[in-house]
């Protein structure tokens, strides 16, 4: 696996040393990358997984990363193919690609990083993707889920309905989603089909945190109560009185990262 670092950078104000990186896997793609190393490390690394269309710097991703640190978690937040500095194109991403991407990091992270124990935290399309992969794939010691959908294949739900059904009856359709210009492919909806949320959590056995916003308002809150409901002990809800989707309150962010870096303290 080639690797390749960009920058050193030493953050005197959370004491760790942050490298922004990348290096291929399986698929043959670049992936993008920071790894951040507190000045205690405790051994213990997190892999952070961003959201629909997003990137590894998106202001929760930077939040539960700094809350990390602060406890002594090494923490390593990538780019999904054809997000933000990674590359491929984002018309040939796959859940199935992005959870190999996922698994992927996680040998890195263990080989690069000398973790002993990793844990994955996603948001929203990142969760699912972190209960997915952790489903897949044993050495992924807990899970925080947050503000995920109990269904794999609701990401239907941001493209409209036409272009849904020409992409299924001819190959590919075009969308504008969240202000980008988005080629749907007939595999990418084919390959949701593959995944059940409710079974990979119900057989998970091992930690699980689901974190949600008791007013977001793109995936309502009854997600939280139905994963909950199927998962097994070990596992925790937490539901952030008045936040939305995106924690935009700041009180709300500080809520999320005490919650996520307080149960990762206890159970990674």
């Amino acid at each position: 696996m080639a690797v390749f670092i960009d920058i050193k950078n030493y953050s005197s104000q959370l004491k760790c040393m942050e490298e922004r990186l990348s290096f291929k896997g399986t698929s043959g793609d670049e992936t993008a990358a920071i790894l951040s190393k507190p000045r205690d490390p405790n051994g213990k690394g997190v892999i952070l997984l961003h959201c629909f269309l997003c990137t590894k710097h998106h202001r929760i991703m930077r939040a539960l990363s700094d809350s990390l640190l602060e406890r002594g978690f090494t923490t390593f937040r990538f780019d999904f193919y054809g997000n933000g500095e990674s590359g491929g194109r984002i018309e040939e991403s796959t859940y199935s690609k992005m959870i190999t991407q996922v698994k992927d990091s996680v040998s890195f992270l263990e080989d690069r990083g000398g973790m002993e124990w990793v844990g994955l935290a996603g948001h929203s399309m990142g969760a699912m993707l972190a209960l997915l992969s952790a489903h897949e794939d044993k050495r992924i010691g807990s899970v925080a889920f947050i503000s995920g959908s109990s269904q794999a294949a609701r990401v239907r739900e941001v493209f409209p309905e036409e272009s849904i059904t020409q992409a299924e009856g001819q190959g590919e359709s075009h969308a504008f989603v969240y202000g980008r210009d988005i080629r749907l492919k007939r595999e990418f909806l084919l390959d949701i089909e593959r995944y059940n949320v409710g079974h990979a959590i119900a057989m998970l056995g091992r930690p699980i945190l689901i974190v949600h916003g008791s007013k977001d308002e793109v995936i309502p809150p009854f997600h939280a109560r139905q994963l909950y409901n199927w998962a097994h002990e070990p596992k925790t809800l937490e539901m952030i009185v008045d936040a939305d989707h995106l924690f935009r309150e700041e009180s709300h962010l500080r809520a999320l990262k005490g919650t996520v870096g307080d149960w990762f303290s206890r159970n990674l």
